[in-house]
């Protein structure tokens, strides 16, 4: 931001000020054509384009209206899936319909959330039953609500840390071809992160309010309360540069802290006979599994992209993302040698804070066009990866619609048109796996 002193020349000042009015304008006629296009363009070219757009500005006053027409339209997608065949049987998403189908009286909730899909989470509980009594147990909108809520979460959070672009970082999030995966099935989880990120990040100025917000994303999904809890306790820590043998300190303590807490729970265990207790004792096995270390490799070298700028930074917001990724890296680390299989559980908040850091810390690299080439490329992954996903359609995206018509070549037309069917319509999903 430039201030001009009292003394610039006048007629300059005009000219600057016509220019950036003109930019603006015709950002806000591209971005108005952008939105048209959604009805038109095939929805794999839309994105496309809306990856351009997000990349060439930084934030405009249609951005929010460009997060609900894709985030409506990957919430139609996903909830079109059919559900149940996924995975062997790791398909989460027919224990929660169970679960859905059967809430009738407030008073049984709790009990059937607990038996049916297997948490005792009372705010996610409250929100399913009211859904289901509102729409009389309709499964399709359920599961749209569920994942648009959850898009709806991961927007504000994506304002809130305010980045060099907000849209940008959405899309960066939402479109990562292994979160985007989880929200077909871990509904609950992925609805809980960015409310519990966000009371970390609330709690840096205001300790009780951040922690209130804390505690209902803990309502939603315990498990990810207890594992970002230390964030939270430590919050007024989070904005702080640590020098290299402060870090190498730290991470030694993490590591005697987190075999305290597995031999604690391994104790626990011994003497209570507690479902929360068993559930983490059936996971928390030495069984060394490196199937998800790609994926972890991937935030470490995020990581390491953003320690220059980190060193140099005094942008609070940055300090704060790269010290939580780090946490959470860290943890993932250990994780890998005892729950390697379920390390997707730990990494879900890292989909989260990636983003806004990589952009972040692009801004202290140079040449620019050494990180504009990489942005495009990770752009590129992005939309690869996604459309490879859509494109296997392993889940039948659409079973109910034209099959000769493929879910990457569909238009925003055509989505409202798929919403209305599935809206009319009964949704069937298998439960095999499940129900035994």
């Amino acid at each position: 931001m430039h201030f001009w002193p009292a003394t610039v020349n006048t007629s300059n000042s005009i000219n600057t000020v016509n220019s950036n009015n003109s930019n603006d304008a015709k950002l806000y006629i591209s971005g108005c054509l952008l939105l048209l296009s959604w009805l038109l363009l095939p929805f794999v070219f839309w994105l496309l384009g809306l990856f351009l757009y997000a990349f060439a500005v930084k934030k405009t006053r249609l951005d929010s209206l460009l997060v609900a027409a894709v985030s409506v339209s990957l919430s139609i997608l996903i909830a079109s899936r059919y559900i149940g065949y996924l995975w062997n049987g790791s398909d989460d998403m027919p224990s929660y319909l169970m679960a859905y189908d059967r809430y009738d009286e407030l008073s049984s909730m709790l009990s059937v959330s607990l038996l049916y899909a297997k948490h005792g989470d009372a705010l996610f509980g409250l929100y399913s039953w009211a859904v289901a009594w509102l729409t009389d147990n309709d499964i399709f909108t359920y599961y749209f609500l569920s994942v648009l809520i959850t898009y709806g979460l991961i927007w504000k959070f994506c304002k809130l840390v305010d980045g060099p672009s907000p849209l940008l970082c959405f899309l960066l999030i939402i479109l990562f071809y292994k979160f985007f995966q989880f929200q077909w099935h871990l509904i609950r989880t992925c609805m809980a992160v960015p409310i519990l990120l966000m009371g970390i990040w609330y709690a840096q100025k205001n300790k009780k309010y951040g922690s209130l917000i804390f505690i209902l994303g803990g309502l939603v999904h315990f498990s990810t309360f207890v594992l970002l809890l230390p964030l939270l306790i430590f919050s007024k820590h989070l904005t702080r540069r640590w020098s290299a043998s402060q870090l190498i300190v730290m991470f030694l303590g993490f590591v005697l802290a987190a075999l305290a807490g597995v031999v604690a729970i391994k104790i626990l265990g011994s003497v209570v006979n507690n479902y929360m207790v068993n559930k983490i004792l059936t996971r928390l096995v030495f069984e060394p599994n490196f199937s998800k270390l790609p994926s972890l490799l991937f935030f470490i070298v995020v990581n390491l992209i953003a320690l220059p700028g980190y060193l140099k930074t005094n942008n609070v917001a940055y300090l704060r993302l790269f010290n939580m990724m780090s946490y959470l890296t860290l943890l993932s680390s250990v994780a890998l040698f005892f729950i390697g299989e379920e390390l997707h559980r730990i990494f879900l908040p890292l989909y989260l804070l990636y983003a806004p850091m990589l952009l972040f810390a692009l801004q202290y690299i140079q040449p620019k066009s050494i990180t504009g080439a990489f942005l495009f490329l990770l752009m590129g992954f992005h939309i690869a990866a996604f459309s490879y996903v859509v494109l296997i359609n392993e889940s039948k995206f659409f079973y109910k619609g034209d099959k000769h018509s493929h879910p990457l070549e569909r238009r925003g037309f055509d989505y409202l048109v798929m919403f209305k069917r599935y809206w009319n319509t009964e949704v069937i999903y298998y439960d095999g796996y499940r129900n035994k």
